[in-house]
């Protein structure tokens, strides 16, 4: 493993530990730690760097916007630009206090800035796994390194949880005191983390097994192959699922186990549809799947069953945040208030409900909140910029012979991510943003064979 590989999977490690980095010193160090381990390996390593890569030309398109995005959240803190862009909070702080100090669009620059780091970080470990993913030995290890330390999270977490609950990573537990939260305070984050490592594991599996599935071979033959698989060195990658899958249960998180469930649900049968798969052993593993689900809601959904009674009441607490939300977009909507200000921007607004104070951490919609803090054409650009990642695993899953598992599991990651961010805000603390973007990474990376890309690009070279 070269030391670049090792520095991303001690990231991965790492991350979840202090709270899933979402402290902001925390947070800090990941983004920092990001950004330095590119910088050293682009320095001893440029070659690794040719942009866009060979067969990737959609990822020009989507680092433009990325880098687009960045300047705008950089601008967005700065005094210099027109001053009849800032924020009007600036001018009634000013008249109210009769001083006059810096100002700018957004309405927390510290905070815009400090989040721009993180922004940055995201964009490094993505690099960073995608030069690493080209080979599909390396794209591996990263898929296998996420599923094992996912593992390791979710046994220490039932560990805790089965034990009293009383401690979350090395301080005692304050909220969620009747759910597994792992090393992370929310226990809705840590379901999305559980499902991310749970997703991981099973395409590993299916990459496998999914061979053995498609052979013609006698039915006995074929089971006897797959219990040595699972009893052998498959075990690890069947009991990451089996912990991360109890653990994520015993959550009680709704959106997060629907959002991990569907995206399980769906790299399954996208890969081995996509494979042809007979329908007999399709239906078989399908059936098998449903069975096990089943049996692990029964020993340890208590805590979901109970939650999803209160659905009514989430969803009105909800709908309250989003209708002022809503009223901060229409006033912010081209400009925005400033990347990662979306607390501050909150208590200008609380005030017009009843059902919430005037601090709010989250908009429980990182789509709403994303335009609410980056305004809407910047919001677009980076949303844009995860589509061509996501067309680039998608036309890989439809198109590559070999190591599709890799593209369907960046569909199925997304997923999980997407529909969570619709109710929630996991994909915002750190621990998770780094390990979707190196499984989207992962599956960029094999969305095209490195070997036909490169030849492409010689025989190109060639023609002039």
């Amino acid at each position: 493993m070269s030391w670049t590989m090792l520095g991303i999977v001690l990231l991965l490690a790492w991350a979840p530990l202090p709270f899933g980095s979402v402290t902001p010193f925390w947070k800090a160090v990941l983004a920092s730690g990001s950004i330095l381990l590119l910088a050293v390996t682009a320095l001893t390593h440029p070659q690794r760097f040719a942009w866009p890569p060979a067969g990737l030309p959609p990822l020009g398109l989507a680092a433009a916007l990325f880098v687009i995005v960045c300047l705008w959240v950089f601008l967005q803190a700065m005094p210099f630009m027109p001053s009849a862009w800032h924020h009007p909070a600036w001018a009634l702080s000013a008249e109210a206090t009769g001083t006059h100090g810096t100002s700018s669009i957004s309405i927390n620059p510290g905070g815009t800035l400090a989040d721009m780091i993180s922004l940055l970080g995201i964009g490094a470990i993505f690099l960073l796994a995608l030069t690493e993913a080209r080979d599909a030995v390396k794209a591996r290890i990263l898929v296998g390194s996420a599923a094992a330390i996912a593992l390791a999270y979710a046994v220490y977490g039932l560990i805790v949880f089965l034990s009293g609950n009383s401690s979350v990573a090395w301080v005692s537990k304050t909220a969620y005191l009747q759910s597994l939260t792992s090393s992370f305070i929310n226990r809705n984050t840590y379901a999305v983390y559980a499902g991310l490592g749970m997703v991981s594991a099973l395409a590993l599996l299916l990459s496998t097994l999914a061979p053995v599935f498609s052979s013609r071979g006698r039915a006995a033959e074929r089971w006897k192959k797959i219990i040595s698989y699972l009893t052998g060195s498959g075990g690890l990658w069947l009991l990451a699922v089996l912990f991360g899958l109890s653990a994520m249960l015993m959550t009680g998180s709704r959106a997060g186990t629907a959002a991990s469930l569907l995206g399980v649900g769906v790299v399954a049968g996208l890969y081995l549809a996509a494979r042809r798969t007979r329908t007999g052993n399709l239906v078989a593993f399908m059936l098998a799947a449903l069975v096990a689900g089943a049996a692990f809601l029964a020993l340890s959904g208590d805590m979901l069953v109970d939650r999803l009674t209160e659905t009514g009441r989430a969803w009105e607490a909800r709908n309250a945040i989003y209708e002022l939300t809503l009223i901060a977009i229409g006033d912010h909507l081209w400009l925005g208030s400033g990347y990662g200000s979306f607390e501050d921007i909150f208590r200008m607004y609380a005030g017009l409900s009843d059902t919430y104070g005037p601090t709010f951490k989250a908009a429980h919609s990182v789509y709403l909140e994303t335009v609410l803090e980056l305004g809407l054409p910047a919001a677009l650009a980076l949303f844009g910029a995860v589509a061509c990642c996501l067309w680039l695993a998608i036309r890989g899953m439809l198109t590559r012979r070999r190591d599709r598992i890799y593209p369907a599991l960046a569909i199925g990651a997304t997923l999980i991510v997407a529909l969570q961010g619709a109710v929630d805000f996991a994909i915002q603390t750190p621990a998770i943003t780094m390990l979707y973007t190196v499984l989207l990474a992962v599956g960029v990376a094999q969305s095209v064979s490195s070997t036909s890309a490169t030849a492409r690009r010689v025989s190109r070279s060639g023609d002039h």
